[in-house]
């Protein structure tokens, strides 16, 4: 991935911003079915293509679970899995995407690649009803920040556990070419945080999301919604030592829509190639409400508008180019041009 940046931020001042060149990411998958209803499923994660110490890389388990597979309609999954929230989560692949880099709301609002420790059901009826619906580690209020919940993953790691949640997941499928539905996390957070006077500070969060996706004769649109709500910020930001504009949002949201068409069936009807140019608009502000007594960042209150193509010579590869407008309402936002090489096996 080649990332370069404006050198100017939207107020006239320079960026500092670095143009860069990245191995970001290669996932492998593993699996073994053991029988006819008990199978293994697992994905090894590799960025920044070095994991040498003074380096950003890492190795790392995108998921690993053992499912029992009992019924179409209720099958029992344990240990490292996908919290079903939003799209991106759960079908993260970049070729199933149009974009360079994911959608903010789908990193600042649902914190993804967001994997978790856990068990629950999940399953479909034959009418194209699907759903999730498992109990997790919680995430850890003490990472949070004014630009989200992102920080709160524990990725199932030495996970603390004295908070867990629930997360779910209900579309519907049974028109060819559509997926939609909804989504929630719900949960407290605190992992143990106490206030000076030595009172649990539960900053439950309840997250829901929104979404849908639609293909047909080579148009695409896809879209997704967002919002949520922590309680007990004050005490959290106080706990936190944040102060002003620094505060955690009480409240955020984000949305985006995608937009894109196959045009290659325009110049050649034998093609199996695919050339999309596609549009997204999102916003997102990750600071909606903060409590009394603390201000609002203007540079969390977010509007970006991508613009670009993408070329599958087939269904697996992907060669993306975008640029992307930034925009804030500190007028402090870098616009940036991306160009990528995606793969799927």
């Amino acid at each position: 991935m080649y990332q370069n940046f404006s050198t100017e931020r939207d107020d006239g001042q320079p960026s500092n911003a670095t143009n860069q060149i990245d191995f970001l990411r290669h996932i492998t998958y593993v699996g073994f079915r053991f029988n006819d209803w008990l199978l293994f499923n697992a994905e090894i994660e590799f960025e920044h293509a070095k994991t040498a110490e003074g380096t950003d890389g890492a190795v790392s388990l995108e998921f690993g679970y053992v499912e029992a597979m009992l019924h179409s309609a209720v099958n029992f999954r344990a240990g490292m899995v996908l919290a079903p929230v939003g799209i991106i989560n759960e079908l993260h692949e970049p070729p199933t995407f149009h974009g360079v880099l994911r959608p903010q709301t789908e990193r600042r609002i649902i914190p993804t690649t967001w994997r978790t420790n856990g068990f629950g059901f999940v399953g479909a009826t034959k009418n194209g009803i699907g759903y999730k619906l498992y109990l997790i580690e919680a995430l850890n209020a003490a990472n949070f920040s004014s630009n989200g919940i992102r920080g709160g993953r524990q990725n199932g790691s030495k996970a603390l556990a004295e908070d867990l949640a629930l997360a779910g997941r209900l579309n519907y499928t049974g028109i060819p070419g559509l997926d939609i539905g909804g989504s929630f996390y719900i949960g407290n957070n605190g992992q143990a945080l106490t206030d000076a006077a030595g009172d649990d500070i539960d900053a439950q969060l309840s997250l829901f999301s929104l979404h849908f996706m639609f293909e047909r004769k080579g148009f695409e649109l896809r879209g997704l919604y967002a919002q949520s709500h922590i309680d007990d910020v004050a005490r959290l930001n106080n706990a936190l030592g944040l102060t002003g504009n620094s505060s955690i949002g009480e409240d955020q949201h984000g949305f985006y829509l995608t937009a894109a068409y196959n045009i290659i069936p325009l110049i050649s009807r034998t093609s199996t190639h695919y050339l999309a140019p596609f549009i997204q608009f999102e916003q997102l502000n990750t600071q909606d409400e903060v409590p009394t007594g603390f201000s609002k960042n203007p540079a969390r209150e977010r509007t970006n508008l991508y613009a670009g193509l993408t070329y599958k010579p087939i269904s697996n590869i992907a060669f993306k180019v975008d640029y992307i407008n930034r925009d804030n309402e500190a007028d402090t936002a870098v616009d940036q041009f991306n160009l990528a090489v995606n793969y799927l096996f």
